[in-house]
């Protein structure tokens, strides 16, 4: 997950440096918007790792699923 958030964000300064290449800004702005945009995307990222990689937590698990773990355990014996 870390390596696909990565290449999200460098992605995205690389389309940021193409963006400031063609429209011919200078480059302490285009450096900038670089910066930003990785930080930005990158952060983005991270949150929605921590959004997918939590979401297990939070599911309701239901009292009686020992009970249907005990039974699979029966018929297998």
């Amino acid at each position: 997950m870390y390596r696909f958030v990565n290449t999200l964000a460098m992605t995205a300064a690389v389309l940021t440096l193409g963006a400031g290449l063609w429209q011919d800004w200078g480059l302490f702005a285009t450096m900038k918007k670089m910066f930003l945009s990785y930080l930005g995307f990158f952060f983005l990222g991270g949150l929605l790792t921590l959004a997918v990689i939590s979401v297990p937590m939070f599911e309701h698990k239901s009292i009686d699923e020992p009970e249907k773990k005990k039974k699979k355990d029966k018929r297998a014996a």
